[in-house]
């Protein structure tokens, strides 16, 4: 009866509710002195069902402690290890992540979700040799999916030739494609053209995947968001319960910009400061906290109203996942957080942590446009078309110029051609600007395994090369058509 009940709640989205009624059933069979009783199904699962409702409450630290004494009662479960090594990944514990997807494979050799994640694990530590040799091994178990051989020529742009695009034309047509991976054999198909230096092809078969992409696989309501609602309200944010701040002294450090404009190897640099700090990563907190709290708000009438925030909800949100990290002791504690576009969200960013400092990444903006496009950002909803990547452009410069006026002290700009050309005097102001200690080595990065999970992971663990203007020069004809309507492309 418990379990239905829970079932049922966990359908209403009442996930605390769940949550208590499970902790109190294990607790009453630790009263009785009685053993759950592990062969009925429910009881076997308890663990795993708690872990699964502490993700939908972002209690990391409970769902891995739930999950390990799942693993306990069902060592050879690998659905349950695969989800203890991803949360383990998601919190940066590297290492016991590894060891789990690896306990897997012992377990079942085969098992594609350990093979797939331990290759994108490796990939994101910069271990592209183990990457590639698990993305092989998932591809040949599973030929007909094309995720793993678009994986395989990321890493390894000479994988591709016209015997393996044959190969995948064969495949195409013995298994009929699903509507929502027909991006992938039009993009491999143009990453083959320009390995040929075939322009033409290149760019048709690479709209054709955005194509493909924008019509199957994007979510409307993050379309939506990012390019009619943020841009309109960003400023209509208005703050209540601002007094007694619980988060006052730390000294975040937030990077922002725009995607594929030096935001990644900016983060790893500053990382190589031996001044103490914990870096996180993209996490999107601020964001995920505003709408999942406030979307009744954002998605309806979100133009003619201003919107109350209550800062307490907002601090509270944030200290949670903080005790994910294992960040307990706030005061004077740095953090560095690349959501990129917390751009949007500095008025909120402010008042929570007055003592907040933010890293603005540029790029010479044709390439950065061209940069976006001509990757598939999967988890960006506005990335796959060129006039919504120059519609998001135009907006963040509207705004980014607004809060340059308003925050000047607090906005530190550096520019990637800085950062290429090694210019030590603008990377030594960054550290300078950050209050972190500088690091003559600060390229050294390139030697640890620290984990990144974009676009960029393995471009940065290459050496580093003068920026070459003539990459993007033959594509730059593409954005003309744009230039009477946007003067900054001129």
């Amino acid at each position: 009866m418990d379990f239905k009940k829970v079932d049922e709640l966990i359908n209403q989205r009442k996930f605390k509710e769940a949550k208590a009624i499970l902790i109190d059933l294990i607790q009453k069979n630790k009263r009785l002195n009685k053993k759950l009783e592990y062969n009925e199904k429910n009881f076997k699962n308890i663990y795993f069902i708690l872990s699964q409702i502490c993700n939908q409450l972002n209690e990391l630290k409970d769902s891995i402690k739930y999950l390990e004494e799942h693993v306990k009662i069902n060592p050879n479960d690998c659905e349950g290890l695969l989800s203890l090594a991803n949360i383990q990944l998601k919190t940066r514990q590297t290492v016991n992540s590894e060891k789990n997807y690896k306990k897997i494979l012992n377990i079942n050799k085969n098992y594609l979700p350990a093979l797939i994640n331990l290759a994108f694990f490796y990939e994101g530590i910069g271990k592209i040799s183990d990457a590639k040799k698990y993305y092989e091994i998932a591809y040949k178990l599973s030929p007909e999916n094309l995720n793993f051989f678009y994986n395989l020529i990321r890493i390894d742009p000479n994988y591709i030739n016209d015997e393996k695009i044959d190969y995948i034309k064969k495949n195409i047509y013995e298994h009929k494609l699903l509507k929502k991976d027909k991006y992938l054999k039009n993009f491999i198909f143009s990453k083959n053209y320009e390995k040929k230096k075939d322009y033409e092809n290149e760019i048709k078969f690479l709209e054709l995947s955005h194509k493909n992409f924008l019509r199957y696989n994007i979510n409307k309501k993050s379309y939506d968001y990012w390019l009619k609602i943020i841009p309109k309200i960003f400023n209509k944010l208005l703050i209540k319960n601002s007094k007694n701040r619980k988060l006052k002294n730390m000294c975040p450090i937030f990077i922002i910009g725009l995607p594929r404009s030096g935001s990644t190897i900016t983060e790893m640099i500053l990382s190589t400061s031996i001044t103490p700090k914990h870096n996180l990563g993209e996490t999107s907190l601020i964001n995920h906290v505003l709408i999942s709290n406030y979307s009744h708000k954002l998605f309806n009438n979100f133009e003619t109203n201003n919107i109350e925030i209550d800062i307490n909800l907002f601090e509270d949100k944030i200290i949670s996942n903080l005790e994910n990290f294992d960040i307990s002791t706030l005061e004077n504690k740095v953090i560095i957080d690349k959501s990129l576009e917390n751009f949007f969200y500095l008025d909120l960013l402010v008042k929570i942590f007055p003592k907040a400092k933010f890293i603005l990444t540029e790029r010479n903006i044709k390439e950065n446009i061209l940069g976006i496009y001509k990757k598939i950002l999967l988890n960006i909803s506005w990335a796959h078309s060129l006039p919504d990547i120059i519609e998001y452009i135009e907006n963040y410069k509207k705004i980014i110029g607004f809060f340059k006026k308003k925050y000047n002290k607090k906005i530190y700009s550096i520019k990637l051609d800085d950062i290429q050309n090694l210019d030590e005097k603008k990377i030594k102001d960054l550290f300078q600007f950050c209050n972190l200690k500088f690091n003559k080595k600060y390229f050294d990065f390139q030697k640890n395994y620290q984990f990144v999970n974009n676009a960029s992971n393995i471009q940065i663990r290459s050496k580093l090369k003068k920026n070459n203007n003539n990459k993007y020069e033959k594509y730059f004809r593409m954005l003309d058509q744009f230039k009477n309507e946007y003067n900054w492309l001129k």
